[in-house]
């Protein structure tokens, strides 16, 4: 089946903040006309910043062919872009040179979902006078010029561009510094971008853009091969009347939506809760999910709701499970360390968790199940981006029973207690048919407490399913 999808890539430079400045004028600017524009990454490595919800009305979204085969990004691509009128992939062409930006690779996407290339020349701190080109990636078909001192600025740009390369100019950005220093803040996850520099990127990029070269460049690749859903695949749908509890409040809430809408497809029930606000879980609940967010500007609020601390253990104890990443892992454990300070955190899985000062850009790591779980077997490999902003320490105070906790990897960023599995590891599950079907597979909750010492592994198998 043909699907058609007005796309493009938009190469950005491999610096600043993400999504760039350039881009979310496009954003702004194109929503500002009515277009409906679904944004999407070129690596599957989630930000606690919700800039281009707030510039489009939709939440970003991942693609990334270091986690995902060409198929399964083009599903993810016609499946997220299907309601849009435009699917915008952004990233660097150049990703491989730059350490920090390792995984996700949008020259690849570009072949695998037949992107145009709209590649943005950062003009900022160039001399104003200067008629030198910025590089322009190979496969390049058209730009956008990007920190503009002045009209002429342009004029003398496109008439260059023009003649050195024939390309065409679609648009460009004003210098705004007040608003650039807004969308780095924002990207830091230091506050929200206000509307008013939504705002002025928008009427920015306008002003300067030729929206039916823009429009006709995006309309001139093929349509599409619309693969199937990544829902379908032949998974199995999870028990009738599955519940997965997903925490969403100021201090949690960021998630993959392909991976709700994964959980969805097999027939989950998604239902919110806030570890600051509610004193329970919602009713019902088979699995709860707390994935990251900044609960260090939050820790006391957290550590002072006991009733949902004892709400979790109790769901724990239950024999019922509990998935985390990021911030939410460091929030189950112990306690939070937040500038040498220790602040109680729930108890449940067995390091405490120590915010790091300087935090790291995630990068991408594989990790191997030294043992059997439910969200795979042992020697089972997961593949993801690692959080730089916690560290995590074994606790020297042990839980009741050692088979029943303990580290999943050999890497200190993987924890288990019965079934509480917590992860530094952000997990696209949509690139993981294997684990979301664990997550809606069957689970029989159980207070057997299992000792698998002399067991066999098929043993160990059966046992970690009466888990508690």
């Amino acid at each position: 089946m043909m699907t058609a999808v007005p796309r493009i890539a938009l190469a950005t430079p491999a610096t600043g903040p993400e999504p760039s400045t350039a881009g979310l004028a496009v954003l702004a600017g194109l929503t500002a006309r009515r277009w409906r524009i679904q944004h999407f990454r070129s690596r599957a490595c989630p930000t606690t910043t919700e800039v281009v919800a707030d510039a489009t009305g939709l939440p970003e979204r991942h693609l990334d062919t270091w986690l995902m085969p060409p198929n399964v990004c083009r599903s993810l691509f016609v499946a997220g872009a299907r309601a849009a009128s435009l699917g915008l992939v952004e990233g660097t062409l150049d990703a491989s040179l730059v350490p920090s930006l390792c995984g996700g690779d949008l020259r690849g996407l570009t072949r695998i979902l037949d992107l145009p290339i709209v590649s943005v020349l950062s003009l900022v701190g160039a001399d104003p006078g200067a008629c030198h080109l910025p590089r322009i990636p190979e496969g390049t078909e058209a730009v956008i010029l990007d920190g503009l001192s002045s009209d002429d600025q342009i004029e003398r740009y496109r008439r260059l561009i023009r003649l050195t390369c024939g390309l065409p100019v679609v648009g460009a950005v004003d210098l705004l510094p007040g608003a650039r220093s807004a969308v780095e803040a924002a990207a830091r996850g230091e506050t929200r971008l206000a509307e008013d520099v939504i705002d002025a990127l928008g009427s920015s990029f306008l002003r300067h853009a030729d929206l039916k070269a823009f429009a006709a460049l995006a309309t001139s690749r093929v349509d599409l091969n619309r693969p199937q859903q990544p829902g379908g695949c032949g998974r199995e749908a999870g028990p009738p009347g599955f519940r997965v509890a997903y925490a969403h409040d100021d201090a949690f809430g960021c998630y993959f939506p392909d991976t709700l809408e994964a959980l969805e497809s097999l027939g989950a029930e998604l239902v919110e809760f806030s570890p600051i606000r509610d004193g329970a879980l919602p009713d019902g609940v088979d699995l709860v999910m707390i994935g990251c967010g900044f609960p260090d500007l939050h820790a006391m609020e957290l550590a002072a709701n006991f009733s949902m601390i004892a709400a979790l253990r109790q769901h724990v104890c239950r024999g019922q499970r509990i998935y985390t990443e990021g911030g939410g892992t460091a929030y189950l454990g112990r306690s939070m360390i937040i500038d040498g300070q220790a602040v109680p955190g729930a108890g449940i899985l067995p390091f405490d968790a120590e915010l790091v000062a300087n935090p790291t850009a995630p990068t991408p790591v594989v990790r191997t199940l030294l043992r059997d779980c439910w969200i795979g077997p042992r020697g089972a490999q997961v593949r993801g981006y690692k959080s730089g902003r916690w560290n995590l320490r074994p606790s020297v105070q042990p839980f009741e029973c050692p088979s029943c906790f303990g580290s999943l990897s050999r890497d200190d960023d993987l924890y288990f207690r019965h079934h509480a599995v917590g992860s530094l590891i952000h997990l696209h599950l949509g690139a993981l048919p294997e684990v979301v079907a664990a997550f809606a597979g069957p689970h029989r909750p159980s207070l057997k407490r299992p000792s698998t010492v002399g067991l066999s592994q098929d043993q160990e198998v059966g046992d970690e399913d009466d888990q508690d």
